[in-house]
């Protein structure tokens, strides 16, 4: 029997679901006759502007016809779609982000609350990627979801390559049809659905002429595949070194081979912004190469609409950017004397320290810049977006003098906002800081914080 999606969280008052009657608790099976599997089953079939909503209350079965504009929210909100629905990788590459955890069950010391269980989930589910820009290898797909995409037209959807040649690829992915990538790619355009791609690199394993040519493979299937990113291996204490059957092991890149990598792949996108209209690189490099070498971002022209910022592409310049355009909103002085700290991973320290500086010229403000380094995943691990509750508060427990209020990168917590990694809740750490402590998503946030000093009762 398939799986069910639409459980009836909430209902927005005064929407046209609202009006018909629909309820929290309410089971939405059916809409116009089509059975809800998910979430993209929803939004592909409500977007119609008659609907007719079969659902379940109470083990007996409803129906309401409703009549909303195309563009109309219908007021609906779901509860949290549980694990089983989600389409579970059967691949094993090389550098698998579950390969970088500790095991789920073995004791970590001083983690009292165990790593946060959906991490351990390995998707490699197209809906996903459509929804959320998941990136999946298309190494799972079964004849009914190829005709699912092409009914729903699903894009653009987010592609691992890693590597175009067919038996290094499945070396490193070990799944499924894995040499068969670039045909995978070109059915997706034949149902006129694009992608963008990703090479995550290991050092000698798919760089070099592996590089060169998974770069000219995939930029010959344009306008199919809208860009490629390039991105270093990411490696924990858990798993850097590891070695996978002939491959060589796993390790990080050197300053010196990133570098190389650099000017590797910008030699193709000066290529490709002298033949491209638009003038943009279709190729870009993630921020971590910029970082380990110290050179300079690139302008903001140069990410163009910033398709793969939450894969690491461009995020620096955008907030640097974002920053310049919302500094202004900073207050001049402060009503008492104040001191924030900024908190972060090592890796962005240098640009956090290009926002503090801004904000020391606030007169009666004082601003600290407070890395942590990575623990419980290694010191090489260098995000913030990796730092655990236990690292953060170690860190801030250790440093004397906080001040009034302490900011930190909303990156560091889950979807909702609730928990870090090791499931530290956002209210226990709280709780365990001396001074308030707030969680901000970009400038704008970390400005408002900042105005709210003045608003602190002496």
């Amino acid at each position: 029997m398939p799986k069910m999606y639409g459980w009836v969280r909430e209902v927005v008052p005064g929407s046209p679901a609202d009006l018909a009657g629909l309820q929290p608790g309410d089971l939405i099976r059916t809409i116009n006759g089509h059975l809800i599997r998910d979430l993209v089953d929803y939004q592909f079939y409500v977007a119609e502007e008659e609907l007719t909503i079969g659902f379940e209350r109470q083990l007996n079965q409803h129906e309401v016809s409703i009549t909303k504009s195309y563009d109309e929210n219908l007021g609906v909100l779901f509860g949290e779609e549980p694990a089983p629905f989600i389409r579970q990788c059967a691949n094993k590459c090389v550098f698998c982000f579950i390969k970088g955890l500790p095991e789920r069950f073995a004791p970590q010391p001083g983690l009292a609350h165990g790593m946060r269980a959906s991490l351990y989930i390995k998707d490699d589910d197209y809906r996903y990627s459509f929804l959320f820009g998941n990136f999946i290898t298309l190494t799972n797909l079964k004849e009914h979801d190829w005709q699912r995409l092409d009914e729903q037209k699903l894009t653009p959807l987010y592609v691992s390559v890693h590597t175009t040649d067919p038996d290094l690829r499945r070396k490193m992915v070990d799944g499924p049809r894995a040499g068969d990538i670039l045909e995978h790619i070109q059915r997706l355009g034949s149902t006129h659905i694009t992608c963008h791609t990703q090479l995550v690199l290991c050092p000698t394993i798919n760089d070099g002429p592996y590089l060169d040519r998974s770069i000219r493979d995939l930029a010959a299937l344009r306008p199919i595949v809208e860009s490629i990113s390039v991105v270093p291996v990411g490696l924990t204490k858990y798993n850097n070194m590891i070695k996978t059957g002939d491959l060589p092991s796993l390790r990080h890149y050197t300053p010196e081979e990133a570098a190389a990598i650099i000017e590797q792949v910008e030699a193709h996108q000066r290529q490709f912004e002298a033949e491209n209209a638009d003038g943009y690189p279709f190729v870009y490099l993630s921020d971590e190469w910029y970082y380990l070498t110290k050179r300079d971002f690139p302008p903001a022209r140069h990410y163009g609409s910033y398709a793969q910022i939450e894969n690491g592409v461009g995020m620096t310049r955008y907030l640097l950017e974002q920053w310049e355009r919302t500094k202004r909103k900073l207050p001049t002085s402060m009503q008492e004397p104040r001191k924030v700290t900024l908190v972060t991973g090592t890796m962005a320290e240098p640009i956090i320290e290009q926002l503090a500086a801004d904000m020391r010229e606030i007169e009666g403000l004082e601003v600290q810049v407070l890395p942590v380094v990575n623990r419980f995943f290694g010191a090489e691990v260098t995000v913030a977006g990796l730092l655990c509750g236990q690292d953060v508060l170690a860190a801030l427990e250790q440093n004397r003098y906080l001040g009034d209020l302490v900011l930190l990168p909303r990156v560091m917590l889950d979807n909702e906002g609730v928990r870090f990694l090791d499931d530290i809740t956002v209210e226990e750490f709280k709780s365990r800081l001396p001074v308030r402590a707030e969680f901000v998503r970009n400038a704008q946030e970390t400005i408002e914080a900042l105005r709210s000093l003045n608003y602190i009762a002496v």
